[in-house]
């Protein structure tokens, strides 16, 4: 931001401040609680306090007005988003690291190797499915925006690492771009998400990985069925970054609009009438981030109906890719129901991410432990073939 600019920001907020703060005086004027309350013990200032509050006429509009002026003037929002041309917006997450902490990155790609050691040690095989973020995908919609140096290294530096691991990772870079290229929208513009098409796209590439390095024959056909229902309109996440409603909704960003789908098991005669989900048990397993959580996106659907097999989803909303991964390693589904295979949807932002869960955090604190009560619980159970 040029000194201009600066001095123009302060002398907006200034004048916003003075007028907001005059207009707000004359909620005060209906107040009439002083009579029956003790100015001595604080009641008197608590009451005034809250009447003003509820009373203030124009917290919205100075919300609204401020956030108007950043948008259209400096073309920013709240700290967290960026706006880039045509007004497609990107979070924050994938362009800077969350954290000066340099040992970051490579501390969370230990952690996926631990994951996948701790299964290894079970004979689980483990498929890692890294998702490339909205903003190198759209990389033109950025305008003259440049990520930090690590984060533009950051999805070959996790493909190279799990590659290096022995662990199972598709590149799937290049599908999403060429399907964006052919004119299909696969993130969408006010959202941090895939839209329903580009998880499809993303859903059909994996499974024909997924097909061709496991052996399919042992999993058998399943028809699964995808429908589309009304057109949505869809308020992305990245909108709350812009809070410009309700009085300046319009400067802003349409929201993105697609058909919500729904996939669901065919039954023989493959009728209308007849779809629902099979109640028979499967051994395998997603887990991952609302990317695969969030019915809205059907990427568990798109997944099942390429794979022609049924899975298990477990995957969370809002809590990143290590604590489902780790609840789901504790909990009892794991312990009583083997996989046969964990695909685990990773996005390549959270290898910048710290991880928050106390609980997650402890997992790899105790992966000794985890990884030698698993070999000891592999040796004294048979392998089944």
């Amino acid at each position: 931001m040029t000194g201009t600019s600066k001095k123009l920001t302060a002398g907006l907020f200034i004048l916003t401040v003075l007028t907001l703060g005059g207009l707000s005086l004359r909620s005060l004027a209906n107040y009439g609680g002083a009579e029956k309350l003790d100015p001595i013990n604080g009641e008197l200032a608590r009451d005034l306090e809250s009447h003003y509050d509820d009373k203030f006429p124009v917290r919205d509009l100075g919300t609204n007005v401020w956030a108007a002026i950043n948008y259209v003037v400096f073309d920013e929002g709240r700290p967290g988003v960026t706006i880039g041309r045509e007004n497609w917006l990107f979070t924050d997450e994938e362009l800077f690291p969350a954290t000066d902490n340099p040992k970051l990155i490579d501390t969370n790609l230990e952690r996926v190797g631990e994951v996948s050691r701790f299964l290894r040690a079970q004979n689980i095989p483990l498929v890692v499915l890294v998702v490339p973020s909205k903003a190198r995908v759209y990389a033109e919609k950025l305008g003259d925006i440049r990520p930090a140096p690590e984060m533009q290294a950051l999805y070959l530096r996790f493909l190279e690492r799990l590659e290096s691991a022995g662990i199972a990772a598709p590149n799937l870079l290049d599908e999403l771009e060429q399907a964006q290229e052919r004119g299909t929208q696969v993130f969408l513009r006010t959202d941090t998400h895939w839209s329903p098409a580009g998880a499809e796209v993303f859903a059909r590439h994996a499974s024909g990985y997924i097909r061709h390095t496991r052996d399919e024959q042992s999993w058998g056909e399943q028809t699964f069925v995808t429908t589309l229902g009304e057109p949505l309109t869809h308020e992305g996440d990245l909108l709350n970054y812009l809070p410009l409603d309700p009085l300046f909704g319009d400067l802003g960003p349409r929201p993105d609009r697609f058909n919500e789908r729904e996939t669901v098991k065919a039954r023989d005669d493959e009728s209308a009438n007849n779809l629902l989900f099979s109640d028979q048990q499967t051994d395998l397993v997603l887990v991952g981030t609302s990317y695969s959580a969030n019915p809205l996106w059907d990427f568990p659907g798109a997944l099942r109906r390429y794979l022609g097999k049924d899975l298990i989803n477990v995957a969370e909303e809002g809590q990143g890719p290590f604590e489902p991964m780790t609840e789901y390693l504790q909990s009892e589904e794991f312990r009583s129901n083997r996989p046969s295979l964990v695909i685990w949807e990773f996005p390549e932002r959270y290898l910048a991410q710290p991880i928050a869960s106390e609980q997650a955090l402890a997992w790899f604190g105790n992966t000794s432990h985890q990884l030698a009560a698993a070999t000891n619980r592999n040796q004294s159970t048979p392998e089944e073939h």
